[in-house]
C-alpha cells in the first residue's frame, strides 16, 4: 500500500510540473491592467475582514508590541523583523494561514509565499493596507519565482515595497522607500538595485537579490485573494496537491487572479500561438 501511495504522489508531482498546466493556470488567472489603475488592484484589506483572521494571529500580535499610533511603514517593519527573527530557513509550508504561522513560529520552515501570506494577515489586524506581489523571469521552467509585499504609508503618502522573507525594502536615489512599480521601472532603466535591511538578518545568498530584483523580472500582483475561503479549501482538502485545490477554487469561482501592471502577460509569458486564445 505504501508503495502505491508513493507512486501516486510521484504521478501527481509530475503532473503538477507539466507545462500545459502552467499555460492553463495563467490563461485562467492572469489579467492585464494599466499602470494608472494599479492602486485599485490587489488590496488584501479590501476583500478580507479582520474577523476572517485566525485567533492565533491576534495572540501572537500582542507579543510584537506594535503601537497603534505608529505609521503603517513602521508597523510593517516591526512585523517583518518579528517574522524573520522567529522563522528558520526551511521548506515551503503551503498550508492554511493558521497552520503556516504555527509552522513558521515553531521551526517547521517557511518560504517567500508563506511569509507573504502571514504578513498580509498581520497587516490587516494592524490596519495596514497591503498587497502581495510576485515576480518571475519567464513562464515555464523559471530560474526563479519570488513573492513579497507592498504596504501603504500615510507618512510617505505612497505604496512601499517590503520583502519580509529577505528582510529588505528598496531605496531610490534620495534614500526614500520605493513602491513596487517604482522599483521595477528603475531597474528597467538600468538603475542599480539599492536596498535597506530591516533587521540584523541577512539572506544566505545575497547575490541572488540582484538576480530576482532585476530589469528582466516580470512583476504581477495577486488580486481578490479571500483568505477565509482559501484557508477553508486548504484545510478541507489538505491531502490534495496544490494544483487540484486551485482547480477547485476556479471551478467554484472562488479563485484569486494575477494582475500584470507593467507587462502584457500574453506577450511576455505565452507562446505566440496562445496569445489570442
Amino acid at each position: 500500500m505504501c508503495g502505491k501511495l508513493a507512486a501516486m504522489r510521484r504521478k501527481f508531482w509530475g503532473l503538477q510540473r507539466h507545462p500545459i498546466l502552467y499555460y492553463i493556470r495563467y490563461i485562467l488567472l492572469a489579467k492585464n491592467t494599466r499602470k494608472s489603475e494599479a492602486e485599485l488592484v490587489g488590496r488584501f484589506d479590501k476583500v478580507n475582514q479582520i474577523s476572517d483572521i485566525p485567533k492565533l494571529y491576534f495572540e501572537v500580535n500582542k507579543t510584537i508590541g506594535i503601537s497603534d499610533d505608529a505609521d503603517e511603514f513602521d508597523k510593517a517593519l516591526q512585523i517583518s523583523s518579528f517574522l524573520r527573527s522567529r522563522t528558520p530557513v526551511g521548506p515551503s509550508l503551503s498550508s492554511s494561514s493558521k497552520r503556516t504561522l504555527y509552522g513558521m513560529l515553531y521551526g517547521k520552515g517557511g518560504v517567500c509565499n508563506d511569509f507573504s501570506m502571514v504578513f498580509n494577515n498581520f497587516c490587516l489586524i494592524n490596519n495596514i493596507p497591503s498587497k502581495e506581489w510576485n515576480c518571475v523571469d519567464r513562464f515555464y521552467k523559471t530560474t526563479y519565482g519570488h513573492t513579497f509585499n507592498e504596504i501603504f504609508s500615510s507618512r510617505h503618502q505612497k505604496w512601499i515595497a517590503i520583502d519580509s522573507h529577505k528582510g529588505i525594502y528598496f531605496l531610490d536615489n534620495d534614500n526614500s522607500p520605493m513602491s513596487v512599480i517604482e522599483l521595477f521601472e528603475s531597474l528597467r532603466n538600468h538603475q542599480p538595485l539599492r536596498l535597506a535591511y530591516i533587521s540584523g538578518y541577512r539572506p544566505p545568498n545575497p547575490e541572488r537579490l540582484k538576480h530576482v530584483f532585476s530589469g528582466k523580472s516580470i512583476p504581477f500582483v495577486t488580486h481578490n485573494y479571500k483568505a477565509a475561503v482559501v484557508d477553508n479549501y486548504l484545510e478541507k482538502f489538505q491531502s490534495l496537491p496544490m494544483f487540484l485545490i486551485n482547480a477547485l477554487l476556479i471551478l467554484q469561482r472562488k479563485n484569486y487572479s494575477f494582475v500584470f501592471v507593467l507587462d502584457d502577460y500574453r506577450r511576455q509569458l505565452l507562446p505566440e500561438s496562445l496569445r489570442n486564445a
